[in-house]
């Protein structure tokens, strides 16, 4: 039985080769074209970079003391909201700031650092901003803390909290007071002539360390009431050195891209426009 030999034939080659002969031949004939309209895309992104303004990230931690982390979390995305919708005079109002100062504001954001479902366990949030102008960081931190602790619901249970912090004071202190009579009576009593033992010694000594414990109970409240506040800001907002937008050779590249598609296409077009005229 014979052999049938099968023998290759080298059209693979010949596909290939003309295929680059084809390839050759166009970039010969419109890489010129792809060229300028490659620069003219690389000098599009240098002018793009040129004319847009300088924008700059900073963020801020704060942490809830009087309200829930997803009801701070809702009034500062309203603060997006109404940068989204151009409500910007109404934002500088709750800011109690100007409104170029709101004006230079692009974005806001706010995410959780963790999430926690314990009702008095209060976890932190970052504020992240976006401006055109770094001096107004300051000044914006003072407006967003001024709108977060100014509402008509915040302010109510700030008064609340502020009272009830002084009548426990009060009550401590009149508590400490009554302590303190009692142990000079216990005193007195154990320095006259006779009255001498150790249930008198151990009253004094427990009188002492009541007095103790209700001062440091005080001086708690007294700091708690120093500090009482809607939020606590546990970082301020940082000046960035340099800005987040524009990034010259992400804008030169994009432009680059945009120069050699657009110049593709046109090539593309061309060729086949003189094909169909042939």
């Amino acid at each position: 039985m014979k052999q049938v030999k099968f023998i290759s034939t080298p059209s693979d080659e010949l596909d290939i080769a003309a295929l680059f002969q084809q390839a050759t031949s166009f970039f010969r004939q419109y890489g010129k074209l792809l060229l300028v309209v490659a620069f003219i895309g690389l000098l599009a992104g240098f002018v793009r970079y040129w004319k847009t303004p300088n924008l700059y990230t900073s963020s801020i931690v704060l942490q809830p003391t009087l309200l829930t982390e997803p009801e701070q979390i809702a009034v500062i995305d309203n603060w997006s909201e109404l940068i989204h919708k151009k409500e910007r005079p109404l934002l500088a109002k709750q800011f109690n700031v100007d409104l170029s100062l709101v004006k230079k504001i692009e974005s806001i954001k706010v995410d959780e650092l963790q999430k926690s479902f314990a009702p008095k366990n209060y976890t932190a949030f970052t504020v992240t901003v976006v401006v055109r102008d770094t001096t107004i960081l300051r000044p914006l931190q003072k407006g967003m803390l001024y709108a977060l602790e100014n509402s008509g619901y915040v302010k109510e249970k700030l008064a609340s909290r502020k009272n009830i912090l002084l009548s426990m004071i009060q009550t401590v202190q009149q508590e400490m007071n009554r302590l303190g009579k009692l142990q000079q009576v216990v005193e007195t009593s154990f320095q006259e002539p006779g009255n001498t033992g150790g249930r008198l010694m151990l009253n004094v000594s427990d009188l002492s360390t009541q007095i103790a414990n209700l001062e440091e109970r005080k001086l708690n409240y007294e700091e708690e009431f120093s500090f009482l506040s809607s939020v606590n800001v546990l970082q301020t907002f940082y000046t960035p050195a340099n800005p987040t937008f524009p990034i010259l050779i992400k804008q030169l590249a994009l432009g680059l891209c945009g120069g050699l598609f657009l110049g593709t296409l046109i090539s593309f077009y061309l060729h086949y426009r003189s094909k169909m005229l042939n």
